[in-house]
């Protein structure tokens, strides 16, 4: 596992680390596989780690992991369900009917 990229967001007391996972002649790992190389990696718990997204280039030995490491539960608890709380508010929204006359 190579660092790519590396930035820190004081202010959401959280760092958002990309990194290269090497998986020759396997498949692409999953987030469950991703989140235990990253916080073995970086000596993390699991727990304040929150996979974004796995890209694998087609025909790929090596995938790029994009991934939120927390400070603390509390800040991690805080800011996810903001945002699920927005996708599920959006969603509603969405399914509403609408009123024509």
């Amino acid at each position: 596992m190579k660092i790519l990229k590396q930035g820190t967001h004081e202010l959401l007391n959280r760092k958002q680390v990309e990194v290269e996972v090497d998986h020759p002649s396997l498949k692409t790992p999953t987030k469950d596989e991703a989140l235990k190389q990253l916080s073995d990696n970086l000596k993390i718990n699991p727990e304040l780690i929150r996979i974004k997204a796995i890209f694998t280039k087609y025909g790929g030995n090596s995938s790029r992991v994009i991934a939120n490491v927390y400070g603390n539960l509390e800040s991690l608890k805080a800011i996810e369900e903001f945002r699920k709380k927005q996708k599920v508010k959006k969603e509603k929204k969405a399914a509403a009917p609408s009123k024509k006359e």
